[in-house]
C-alpha cells in the first residue's frame, strides 16, 4: 500500500516528468517510480504504476489527444510497466473520446498475446461496457469474432464475466454467441461451454430454450457445446443425448456417451 510520502513523492516526479521530460519525447516513463523502493516478485508493484497513471492523466486535462504516441509507446515499447500505464490511461479517457480511444485499443491488442489483451480488456472494457452496454456491448461483441485467436478468446472471455455481473445481458450475448455455432469455433469452443454452463445457473429459461433450439441438431459442434454444459440431470435433455448416443458421426457419440454418463450420475445424486 502506498504511504503518503511516497505518494506526494511520486505526484512531484510525475509533474516534473510531464513538464521537463514528455514534452521533448522522452517516453522513458520508468524514471518516475524506478526508485520506489518495494518489489513484487522482483517488480514495482501494479498500484504504483496505476497511481502515476491518474496523475497523468489529471495533469494532462484536455491535451491528452496531444499524446496518442506516448500511450502507443507505452503499449509497444516498455513491456510489463508500459501495458499497465496504458490499460490505467485508457481506462479514464476511452469514455471521452470513445472514437479515438476504441480504434486505438484494439490496434494495440494485435500487439499483444492472449494474457495482455485479456487484463487490458478487464482494465479498460469490463466495467465500461457494464455500466453503458448500449455504447460498448457490442463492440466488445464484434471482437469475438476477430481473426486473430488471442483477441477472440480475451472478448469472449470478457462476455462471461459480463453475464455473471450483469444477467439483464444474457440476451443479447448468448443470441451473438449461438450465431457462431454455425462456424468452427477452435481454441473458444471451451469459453462457449463456460458461458452455457454460467447461463444455466444464471437463466435456466435461457438455457432450457437453447436446448429446445438446438437439441435436434446433428452438428458435431454444436453436439459437443451442449453435452459439455450439461449441469443437471433434465429428462427432456436425456432423451435428446439418446438419440445422439445412436449417430453414427463418431464425435456426437463420444460427446452424447460422455453426456450420458453426466445425466445418469447428476440423476442418481437426485434420487
Amino acid at each position: 500500500m502506498l504511504t503518503i510520502d511516497w505518494k506526494e513523492r511520486l505526484t512531484l516526479d510525475t509533474e516534473d516528468y510531464l513538464k521537463h521530460k514528455l514534452p521533448k519525447k522522452d517516453y522513458d516513463f520508468e524514471i518516475i517510480f524506478i526508485a520506489y523502493p518495494e518489489r513484487v516478485n522482483g517488480k514495482i508493484p501494479s498500484e504504483v504504476i496505476t497511481f502515476i497513471s491518474g496523475i497523468m492523466v489529471r495533469k494532462i486535462g484536455k491535451k491528452h489527444l496531444d499524446y496518442i504516441p506516448f500511450y502507443k509507446h507505452l503499449w509497444l515499447k516498455n513491456e510489463d510497466y508500459g501495458k499497465v500505464a496504458f490499460g490505467a490511461i485508457l481506462s479514464k479517457l476511452i469514455n471521452k473520446k470513445p472514437e479515438i480511444y476504441l480504434p486505438l485499443l484494439e490496434e494495440m491488442m494485435h500487439h499483444g498475446n492472449t494474457s495482455e489483451i485479456n487484463a487490458l480488456l478487464d482494465k479498460v472494457m469490463l466495467s465500461l461496457t457494464r455500466k453503458k452496454p448500449e455504447l460498448y456491448l457490442e463492440k466488445v461483441l464484434q471482437w469475438t469474432k476477430s481473426e486473430k485467436e488471442e483477441i477472440s478468446w480475451a472478448a469472449s472471455n470478457l462476455c462471461l464475466k459480463l453475464i455473471k455481473r450483469s444477467k439483464e445481458l444474457i440476451p443479447q450475448v448468448l443470441s451473438h454467441f449461438q450465431n457462431q455455432w454455425a462456424y468452427p469455433l477452435g481454441e473458444v469452443q471451451g469459453l462457449h461451454v463456460l458461458l452455457l454452463k454460467a447461463i444455466a445457473k444464471l437463466d435456466p429459461e435461457s438455457y432450457r430454450a437453447t436446448w429446445k433450439e438446438f437439441g435436434i441438431s446433428r452438428d458435431p459442434q454444436i453436439v459437443e457445446l451442449l453435452c459439455a454444459a450439461i449441469v443437471d440431470y433434465d429428462p427432456e435433455i436425456y432423451q435428446e443425448v439418446e438419440l445422439w448416443t445412436k449417430s453414427g458421426n463418431a464425435r456426437v457419440k463420444k460427446a452424447s456417451l460422455s453426456a450420458m454418463k453426466v445425466l445418469k450420475r447428476k440423476k442418481g445424486a437426485k434420487a
